[in-house]
């Protein structure tokens, strides 16, 4: 079937479109979290959006209540396509993007989806073709093609130039009066906040010289600041450069800073602390000429040789942020080795001590799309929580010895508010908390650093990241209690190829929803999101 909202191939079951008939049926073993789920099932949670949405979600289809102090925007990014005209995708992150937006106001919610109107897909839309090559080895051409035309190029001592896919799908915010969308490979896209439609890549105000913005951002609300970054690995005698924005309110550059660090290739999330930032240079991105000839020859991609290279450190970068911090020098401290997605909660004690949480993997990771269901290989070479305490003036770095969660977990989030806050101690996790499965994620576990308040719900389905939304908006980054708000979390039922949408009480995650939004259709596997407690439409005239 062609959808002709979306100009992409799309293969539709019609088993599978049949059973959602069964949808609502809340007295039917789909609805039984310790069943056993059918991978082959699971994976279909990956397959591209069938058209974009703009309805307000009938009252009858809201299991539970929605909170009425609960008011604002979801929004969530991640592939809206597995397919372009017949040419199926390697890897989910080659997807073009497609933003999800869940308006919550006076106990009602609105959903809205747009593709990210890239340059790339227009064109493709326009001549109904697989144009542009993937960063996880999706490619236009055959390896003896590109085999060929690297040959022709190093004949007349050139590098034929490769042109890679922007699908900014990474993740998705509001600030400043603009939704911008990221892809840390390429510029950002600015969308309108009311209709989501693309208005175009955005530099933001010139700003980004490096031409990236990459997918995590920290926002320090007590002084108002967006807090960004950018960088590009090293090539050939070109080191790699990493670039921190901070932003005022009206985009204006308050802070910026530019560093070449050997052998940070690559950075996907940073911790915001008082006086410092925090990285991690991963010793599983590296390119020897080897990996760029298989590249070049279309046998490889820059996603597939993201594995473990013993010969790369693996070290935490500690950047002061102003000129009042104790330690003035960008300080390296070595650590064990494995890869850092994400990081969870951090604090800064004191002038000179840091501790925080982060997700590992380790030396068997690699970007292997596992059964389809994952991006990762997390049957192998799991994510786990580890607890590192930094101390700057030794420059030392101890890790827990085991891992602070004993599940398999990805994507943590935290009060959005609170970064790098006294006492911080809540994490919330996309996990697997069933023994001896590391996949899917079907749980969300709220993690205590403490270890006093550790909560479990098992889901009836696979769930994506989990979103903790503050009660208090934008004033609870210093009043009110960590965990005073709600987690919100896309769910995906296998059987049924349905989506829902679960509200949970963030004090008390293990006792279930508070609400079910249960869509009518599927919406793809989601990246990441963020909440804003902006509001860009108005209530429904009646009740539905």
């Amino acid at each position: 079937v062609l959808s002709k909202s979306t100009g992409f191939l799309l293969r539709i079951d019609l088993k599978m479109a049949a059973s959602r008939l069964l949808a609502h049926d809340s007295s039917s073993q789909i609805y039984d979290p310790k069943r056993p789920l059918d991978l082959a099932k699971v994976k279909c949670g990956w397959h591209g959006a069938i058209k974009e949405y703009d309805y307000w979600v009938p009252r009858a289809d809201i299991e539970g209540a929605l909170p009425q102090d609960l008011k604002g925007t979801l929004m969530r990014n991640g592939p809206g396509i597995s397919e372009v005209y017949g040419k199926r995708l390697v890897h989910p992150i080659d997807g073009d993007g497609m933003i999800i937006a869940l308006t919550f106001v006076g106990g009602g919610v609105h959903l809205r989806t747009r593709f990210v109107a890239s340059k790339e897909r227009l064109e493709e839309q326009k001549k109904r073709a697989f144009l542009y090559r993937g960063q996880m080895g999706t490619h236009p051409h055959s390896a003896l093609r590109d085999t060929i035309s690297l040959l022709g190029h190093l004949a007349t001592f050139r590098w034929p130039k490769l042109h890679y896919r922007n699908p900014s799908n990474t993740n998705v915010f509001y600030w400043g009066g603009k939704v911008i969308s990221c892809y840390e490979t390429g510029l950002p896209h600015s969308l309108d906040p009311i209709t989501l439609d693309t208005r175009g890549v955005d530099t933001l105000n010139g700003a980004l010289k490096l031409k990236v913005l990459a997918a995590h951002f920290r926002l320090d609300v007590g002084n108002m600041r967006l807090v960004c970054m950018g960088m590009k690995p090293g090539v050939g005698h070109l080191p790699p450069s990493l670039a921190i924005y901070e932003f005022d309110e009206s985009w204006k550059v308050v802070r910026q800073q530019l560093h070449h660090i050997p052998g940070l290739n690559y950075t996907h999330d940073f911790l915001l602390l008082p006086d410092y930032y925090v990285f991690h240079i991963t010793p599983f991105a590296s390119m020897p000429w080897t990996a760029v000839l298989k590249v070049y020859m279309g046998y490889s991609s820059p996603g597939q040789e993201m594995r473990y290279y013993p010969n790369m450190p693996s070290q935490f970068v500690i950047i002061p942020r102003h000129e009042g911090a104790k330690h003035q020098r960008v300080i390296l401290v070595n650590t064990e080795p494995f890869h850092i997605y994400h990081f969870g909660t951090s604090e800064q004690h004191g002038t000179s001590h840091i501790e925080f949480n982060a997700v590992c993997l380790g030396p068997k990771f690699d970007m292997t799309f596992e059964k389809e269901i994952w991006l990762t290989n997390a049957s192998v070479a799991p994510g786990n929580m580890f607890t590192f305490m930094i101390d700057l003036d030794t420059q030392k770095c101890t890790r827990s010895k085991n891992p602070a969660d004993p599940s398999s977990v990805e994507f943590p989030t935290v009060h959005p508010y609170r970064h790098g806050h006294p006492n911080s101690r809540y994490c919330y996790l996309m996990a697997s908390d069933r023994e001896g499965h590391n996949l899917p994620y079907r749980d969300v576990v709220k993690f205590d650093k403490d270890g006093r308040d550790r909560q479990v719900w098992y889901s009836h389905g696979t769930v994506g990241e989990p979103v903790f939304v503050p009660r208090g908006g934008w004033e609870s980054w210093s009043v009110g209690d960590e965990d005073d708000g709600y987690v919100i979390t896309q769910l995906y039922v296998p059987e049924t190829n349905l989506t829902e949408f679960v509200v949970l009480d963030a004090k008390h995650v293990n006792k279930g929803p508070l609400a079910t939004i249960k869509l009518r259709h599927h919406l793809p596997y989601g990246f990441h999101g963020t909440f804003t407690p902006e509001v860009f439409l108005s209530p429904p005239k009646a009740k539905l």
